[in-house]
C-alpha cells in the first residue's frame, strides 16, 4: 500500500521563529481498489428527502413568470410548444476539441479541479472504477476571483431603489433546474423561431433566492448538449456575464443570453446522481487555505447542512 505527504502552503510569517519540533507530518494511506469503488451516489430516497427541503427554502417566493429575452426586450412574446425535461445524465468530460477554425459555444467552463485528462476512465470504460492518480490529482483550483461577486444581498438592496439593471458574476447554488425546453417566439425578428430555454432557481448561505433563465445556445449548453455535464440542482456554480435585472418590491431575475456570452462552472456537485459525478467533486480540504476555496466550501457546507445531506 502506498502512502502520500500532501504540503498545503507556507507557514504565516509569525511561526517562523517556533521550534520546528512543534510541527507535525499526517500520512494518508492511498486508499484500495475496492475503497475507491465506493459509490458516492446517495440513495433515491435521500435525494427525494433533501429536495423537498430543499423545495421549502422558495416555496413561499413569488417570481414573475414572465418569459423575457434581453436581446428581444419585453415585448417579445412567446408559447410553448415543448415541454420535455431532459433526463441525460450521461457525462462526457473534457469537451471535444475545436478544430482550429471552428466554432464552438464555450458557455460551461471547464473547472480546473478536474482531473488532468489521461488519469481517469473514459465514458467507454466498463467498470468506473477511479485511479488513485485520478483521486489525489482533484484538488480545487477554482479561477474566479471573489472581488467580482455580487450578492444577492446587495442586489435586493438595489432593487429597493427602485429598477436597474446590470451585468454581473455571482456563485450561488442550484435550488432547482428545470428545462431544456422548446418556445416559439411570435413577435419581433425571430417570429415565428423556436429557442430554447433553461430555467434555475438559485440561492446563496444568507437564504436570498433569485430566478435565472437562460436562451438559446445557453440553455442547450447548460441543459447538457455537446457533450456537456447538465447543470443540476445541487451543483454550486459560478455564473458570469450574467445580467441581473431588478424592480422595487420584486425579486431578482439573472439572464443569461448568448449575446453577453455567459458562462457557468460547476464548482461542486454536492447531490451526485450517478458515480462519474464524483469527477465534479474536488476535495475542498486541500485548499483551505484560499480565499475562494474556502467560499465555495461554506456555500457547499450550508447547501449540505440546509437539504440534510450532511449526515447522509
Amino acid at each position: 500500500m502506498g502512502h502520500y505527504r500532501v504540503f498545503i502552503g507556507a507557514p504565516p510569517a509569525a511561526d517562523l521563529g517556533k521550534d520546528p519540533s512543534s510541527y507535525t507530518w499526517k500520512t494518508i494511506q492511498q486508499p484500495t481498489s475496492s475503497q475507491n469503488s465506493v459509490s458516492i451516489v446517495y440513495p433515491p430516497a435521500t435525494l427525494a428527502a433533501a429536495s423537498r427541503r430543499i423545495s421549502l427554502l422558495y416555496h413561499n417566493v413569488i417570481f414573475d413568470d414572465t418569459v423575457e429575452d434581453e436581446q428581444l426586450g419585453p415585448e417579445a412574446d412567446v408559447d410553448e410548444l415543448d415541454r420535455e425535461k431532459d433526463q441525460t445524465t450521461v457525462i462526457t468530460w473534457p469537451p471535444t476539441a475545436v478544430e482550429e477554425g471552428a466554432s464552438a459555444p464555450s458557455f460551461l467552463r471547464p473547472s480546473l479541479s478536474l482531473p488532468h485528462p489521461g488519469t481517469y476512465e473514459t465514458q467507454e470504460t466498463a467498470s468506473y472504477d477511479y485511479s488513485d492518480a485520478s483521486s489525489i490529482a482533484r484538488f480545487p483550483n477554482f479561477q474566479f476571483s471573489l472581488h467580482k461577486l455580487a450578492s444577492l444581498a446587495s442586489l435586493y438592496a438595489a432593487g429597493k431603489v427602485g429598477k436597474g439593471s446590470r451585468k454581473v458574476s455571482v456563485l450561488l447554488a442550484a435550488l432547482e433546474v428545470e428545462g431544456p425546453d422548446t418556445i416559439k417566439i411570435k413577435k419581433g425578428a425571430d417570429a415565428g423561431n423556436e429557442v430554447a430555454i433553461l430555467k434555475m432557481i438559485l440561492g446563496d448561505e444568507e437564504g436570498s433566492v433569485c430566478k435565472l433563465t437562460a436562451w438559446r445556445d445557453v440553455a442547450e449548453v447548460w441543459g447538457g448538449s455537446s457533450a456537456s455535464p447538465a447543470l443540476k440542482r445541487g451543483d454550486i456554480l459560478y455564473f458570469e456575464n450574467v445580467t441581473a435585472s431588478w424592480d422595487e418590491g420584486t425579486s431578482i431575475t439573472l439572464t443569461a443570453s448568448p449575446y453577453n456570452k455567459p458562462s457557468a462552472e460547476i464548482c461542486y456537485r454536492t447531490m451526485p446522481y450517478t458515480h462519474e459525478d464524483k469527477r465534479l467533486r474536488p476535495d475542498l480540504r486541500l485548499g483551505n487555505s484560499d480565499a475562494t476555496i474556502r467560499k465555495v466550501a461554506a456555500l457547499v457546507k450550508w447547501f449540505e447542512n440546509m437539504a440534510g445531506l450532511s449526515s447522509a
